[in-house]
Formats: structure tokens, C-alpha cells, sequence
């Protein structure tokens, strides 16, 4: 009979093949850096951030696809990110050289450390690194941690990345104004805390004239909190068509039929025909 740790070899094994078929014309050049590293560990901080300029920058492509545990937009992805991910993975690369790695690198070479965490184990690293993310204010690597793919949501319920932790991240992932349908299943994951900490920075937002982070009304319509309902029919009358959708998308999901007249009112003055689609989603019901 397999055991725990025999399956769990097969499917890094399985993973990592799935890398390796993706790397065309890169492969044999991370295999020489893989081989250095395997005879000498020490050479996995020289080896690594060479990979961009040998590997090249060119995205991977082919859009949505799974590989290995994780679903990714390959689109977003780069030939040397997966010859990154495939490296460390057959290395077998520690918590400790994964850190190291982020704590030394540059710009790019975080990016891709990061970009690499989706096709790895999800463990202590993952948790570290998300940890110094939320901190940050650099977007290319909050999207390189948690966009384009479901590693945020896989991460969940790992020690030290709990549901308040998950929040403060997104939260972070709206004060910089990304689009959450780039983190995958993000969505599914609102909860009545999340939406207190969005009102509370839209209406800090709106207190210095800033825009609201639009994804705030699909959210708070998934799990309201005190304000909630007020917000999300105000959003039907905004200026931004994004908001409205938005706010349309939220009301449907609260499914709350004593402010169907909000929706019925508004129907016939919607110019946006994807709103005016949604709106009738939401009175047909």
C-alpha cells in the first residue's frame, strides 16, 4: 500500500514533469542549473537570477490551464518562472533558501521567486512570503504572489495564513487597485470582516476624492456587514459604468427581493446594456 509519502513524490513528480514539458528550448539550460545546485547548494543563489536572462522573458501562454496543484493564467507567466518553479522543485528547495533567495533578490528576481510559489508545495515559505507581500507596496510583486492564479486560496488554512490574514492581503490587493478576478476564487472567500475593512477604505477613499476599488460591491454583496445594502443601492446610481456593474453584480448576490424596486427603477435609465443584463438577472428572479 502507498504511503502519504510515496503519493506525495508521485505528485511532485507529476508537477514537475508538467514544468518541464512547458520549458521547450529553456529545458536543457535549467537542467545545468539544476545539476550545479545538486552538486554544489551553495550555487542555487548564484544560479538563480540568471534564469530571466537564459530562459528568457517571453510569456509561457495558453491561457487558463491547470498544472500540477495549481490553476494559472499561463499568460501571465514566463518561460523563466516555470524553469524558476521546475529548479526549486526538483532541488527540493528549503524554507530557508526560498527566503533567502527573496531576502537577496532584486526586483525581478523576487517577482519570480514569487511567481514560483504557485507550482510549489504550499507551506511556511508560502505563509513568509505572502507575510512580506502585504507589507510591500510594489504591485508587480503582489501580483506575481497571488494573482493569475488559486495559490491565495490554497493557502488558506495553512498555520499562520488564517482567514484575518487572508483579508489584510486582499485588503492590500484593493489599496492597489488590481482586479480580483485575478486571484483566482478570491471571490468565494468574502466573508462579513472582509467587507467591514473595504467600506472602511472606500470611505476613506471617498473622503479624499479617491476612487473605490470597484471589486468592493461584488464582495460586500456576498457577505454583507452594517452599511452594506445602503452602499450597494447608492452604486447603482453611480457615474463609473465598472461601479455599477459591480454594484448590480453585488445586489444579485444578496438576493434580498425588498430591493428589487432599486433595480426596477433603475432598468429603464441604465445606458450600459451588460448592467441593464444584469439588473434583469436580478428582477426575473
Amino acid at each position: 500500500m502507498a504511503t502519504a509519502r510515496s503519493v506525495a513524490i508521485v505528485l511532485r513528480r507529476m508537477s514537475t514533469a508538467e514544468l518541464h514539458s512547458r520549458l521547450a528550448d529553456a529545458a536543457p539550460i535549467a537542467a545545468t542549473a539544476l545539476a550545479a545546485v545538486r552538486a554544489d547548494r551553495s550555487q542555487l543563489p548564484v544560479v538563480f537570477p540568471g534564469l530571466p536572462r537564459k530562459c528568457g522573458r517571453v510569456a509561457v501562454g495558453g491561457g487558463r490551464q491547470r498544472l500540477g496543484p495549481a490553476l494559472v493564467d499561463l499568460d501571465a507567466f514566463r518561460r523563466c518562472d516555470l524553469a524558476a518553479a521546475w529548479l526549486l522543485a526538483e532541488a527540493g528547495a528549503t524554507e530557508h533558501e526560498l527566503l533567502d533567495l527573496y531576502a537577496h533578490g532584486d526586483i525581478e528576481e523576487r517577482a519570480m521567486l514569487l511567481r514560483s510559489l504557485h507550482f510549489l508545495p504550499v507551506g511556511a515559505a508560502v505563509v513568509r512570503l505572502f507575510g512580506e507581500v502585504q507589507r510591500t507596496n510594489v504591485v508587480l510583486h503582489l501580483e506575481a504572489a497571488i494573482g493569475d492564479g488559486d495559490l491565495f486560496v490554497r493557502t488558506i488554512g495553512q498555520p499562520g495564513f488564517d482567514r484575518t490574514a487572508a483579508n489584510k492581503l486582499l485588503l492590500k490587493f484593493a489599496f492597489l487597485d488590481l482586479p480580483l478576478q485575478r486571484v483566482f476564487g478570491a471571490i468565494d472567500t468574502a466573508n462579513p470582516e472582509l467587507s467591514r475593512m473595504l467600506q472602511d477604505l472606500a470611505t476613506e477613499r471617498e473622503a479624499a476624492g479617491r476612487a473605490v476599488w470597484r471589486d468592493t460591491w461584488r464582495l460586500i454583496g456576498r457577505a454583507p456587514c452594517p452599511g452594506s445594502t445602503a452602499r450597494l443601492i447608492g452604486g447603482l446610481e453611480h457615474g463609473d459604468d465598472g461601479v455599477r456593474l459591480a454594484a448590480a453584480e453585488g445586489l444579485l448576490a444578496l438576493g434580498r427581493a425588498e430591493l428589487l424596486p432599486f433595480a426596477r427603477e433603475r432598468i429603464d435609465r441604465e445606458p450600459r446594456a451588460t448592467v441593464r443584463e444584469v439588473l434583469q438577472r436580478l428582477l426575473s428572479r
